[in-house]
């Protein structure tokens, strides 16, 4: 039976590492994965930012465009499918984790803490998902 490998890109150096790991293990063990950025409305102080929701989700479409073409070119062989997904990012992947084999995600990405040795997001990952999850540094 095929595998089911789901990559959390948010246009962070390590969720590309993440993204490329995942494309290496389908080609190996063949599957399908899927390259997931999750996208949301900022809120600041309890307020929602003045960005239009077209803005950011054209912003989240260009971020996952960028991450899987490279590696789209580098592993030709691996069906990789990107999706946008609105929500929250943990409570997304969680909810995606039910359906996956594995899923890999980089040890930190994108937010005020990335001096931290694992990310929170994917140390909740590793806490909740339904699935082994691989935190590529």
């Amino acid at each position: 039976m095929p595998k089911t490998v789901i990559a959390g890109v948010d246009g962070s150096d390590e969720s590309g590492n993440a993204l490329r790991w995942a494309a290496d293990y389908v080609d190996q063990v063949g599957g399908v994965l899927h390259a997931i950025t999750v996208w949301h409305q900022p809120v600041q102080f309890g307020y929602r930012l003045a960005t239009p929701d077209s803005e950011l989700k054209q912003r989240a479409q260009s971020t996952l465009d960028a991450a899987v073409r490279p590696v789209r070119e580098q592993y030709p062989n691996v069906d990789i499918k990107g999706r946008l997904i609105r929500g929250d990012d943990v409570d997304e992947l969680v909810r995606l984790s039910e359906q996956a084999d594995l899923m890999a995600v980089g040890n930190k990405g994108h937010s005020a803490f990335t001096s931290m040795m694992v990310g929170s997001v994917a140390m909740r990952l590793v806490q909740h998902a339904h699935c082994p999850v691989i935190v590529v540094r």
